[in-house]
Formats: C-alpha cells, sequence, structure tokens
C-alpha cells in the first residue's frame, strides 16, 4: 500500500507542491523521489503565498499528531482563502497506514529511490 502511496504522490508532485512540517519531513520525500516539497520551518504562515508561488495546487501532508493536524488547519484557512486548490488524499492515505509522522516514510518500503534534482530547490525560477 505505501509503495502505490509513494508512486501516486511522485506523480502529483511534478505539477503540484507538497508542503510539509520540517527538513526531515522534506528528506524523507525527496528519498522517495517527491518534487517540489516545500517546508514551513522558519516560515511565518502569512509568507505561504510568497513560497508556494507558481502552484495553484498544494499537496497538505502535515503529521497527524496533534501538533500537526492544528498546523494543518490553520494552513487551511490562509491558503483557501488564497484560492489555492488543496489536495489532503495523501495526509489521508498515510493515517490508514498507522504512520504519524512524514519523517518516518523513510525505510519503510515505499520504492524509496533518490532521482537527482528533486526537492524544494527544484522550483523553477521565473
Amino acid at each position: 500500500m505505501l509503495e502505490e502511496w509513494a508512486k501516486r504522490l511522485r506523480e502529483a508532485s511534478q505539477t503540484r507542491a507538497v508542503l510539509v512540517e520540517g527538513k526531515r519531513d522534506r528528506e524523507a520525500l525527496k528519498r522517495l523521489g517527491i518534487k517540489n516539497i516545500f517546508t514551513l520551518e522558519g516560515k511565518r504562515f502569512a509568507d505561504l503565498p510568497d513560497l508556494l508561488e507558481g502552484f495553484q495546487e498544494v499537496i497538505l501532508l502535515f503529521d497527524l499528531d496533534p501538533h500537526g493536524e492544528r498546523i494543518n488547519s490553520k494552513v487551511k484557512e490562509i491558503l483557501a482563502r488564497e484560492g489555492y486548490i488543496l489536495i489532503e488524499e495523501f495526509r489521508e492515505d498515510l493515517r490508514n497506514t498507522g504512520i504519524n509522522f512524514v519523517e518516518e516514510l523513510y525505510g519503510k518500503g515505499c520504492g524509496a529511490e533518490r532521482p537527482s534534482g528533486s526537492g524544494q530547490d527544484d522550483k523553477a525560477k521565473p
């Protein structure tokens, strides 16, 4: 199930931003070949529209603990108000696997691969 989930997320991340909490989450997803990963770490919620410039759709992939739930709720409110299309299906699917923290994905048999050029640094510069 996780391998299929990772494959779908890899495909979806080609044209959508993936928003996570921190750098360990980003690193775990990069190792799975996910692209366009952005972290909240060190940023204000008000800065999210600038961070996500160039994307209309955003995959929210915050941890499933109480802290992640609060972040998810606040970010949804801010981005929805700005007109972003928010995708939460990957987060909900993750909930069904029993994995609560995105960083746990690395090493869970998700078809881990690390193609060159994945992650936040890949965002096309205008």
